[in-house]
């Protein structure tokens, strides 16, 4: 999964910091989308999955995964967050020993769009995940 997503991510396509419009503008889509999208829906059925024991994967899915996933969240497309809310939600569910940790890197990046970068395209979809 890690290799497959974790990216860094192109620069903003309104690097004059202008708003981006989402009744006037098209968000900018991920070239690399149907091969994201079938990594996003692989990994979620693995999380869903009446076999999956967090007690093994929490090798795997830890702080340093959750970090890069949240980073992800400032991606352009929209599908893509989409996902991302729903795979951090399910990961929150699954792995109580992570959940004080999400808060708090939510709340990282909380404060870093409001006296950092007053930019960040995924604080809706994080917005949902705590509502």
């Amino acid at each position: 999964f890690a290799v497959n997503l974790f990216r860094t991510l192109p620069p903003s396509s309104n690097p004059n910091g202008a708003e981006f419009d989402p009744e006037e503008d098209e968000p900018t889509l991920e070239a690399a989308w149907p091969h994201l999208q079938l990594v996003y829906e692989f990994f979620l059925r693995l999380l869903e999955s009446q076999d999956f024991q967090p007690s093994i994967a929490k090798r795997y899915i830890d702080h340093k995964f959750v970090l890069q996933l949240l980073e992800l969240f400032d991606s352009e497309d929209p599908r893509e967050r989409d996902f991302l809310k729903t795979t951090l939600h399910r990961i929150y569910g699954k792995f109580l020993g992570l959940r004080a940790y999400i808060r708090k890197q939510l709340n990282n990046v909380f404060y870093r769009f409001i006296y950092e970068t007053e930019h960040h395209n995924g604080i809706a979809e994080l917005l949902e995940i705590l509502g």
